[in-house]
């Protein structure tokens, strides 16, 4: 993992109570194996924006599948 990631898979893991679940990787949909709902998506956006200092517009949202850790990442990455 890169550090964007690394970050990433982090901050979800501490503050959506994942634990040591064996099935939280970085390539899960973070939706379908219910580790996120929508409110927890919001939350993973502002700690990108804020940490990273960009903007996740709604351009991006619909153009880009922000479904997994790595997905998410390399919008950020190509953003920084």
């Amino acid at each position: 993992m890169n550090e964007i990631e690394q970050a990433l898979y982090d901050f979800i893991k501490e503050n959506f109570s994942i634990g040591d679940d064996p099935d939280y990787t970085p390539g899960v949909h973070l939706f379908d194996a219910g580790f996120v709902d929508s409110l927890g998506a919001i939350e993973i956006l502002n700690f990108a924006e804020e940490r990273w200092h960009i903007e996740i517009t709604q351009r991006d949202l619909t153009l880009y599948p922000m479904n997994t850790v790595q997905e998410i990442a390399a919008v950020i990455s190509a953003k920084v």
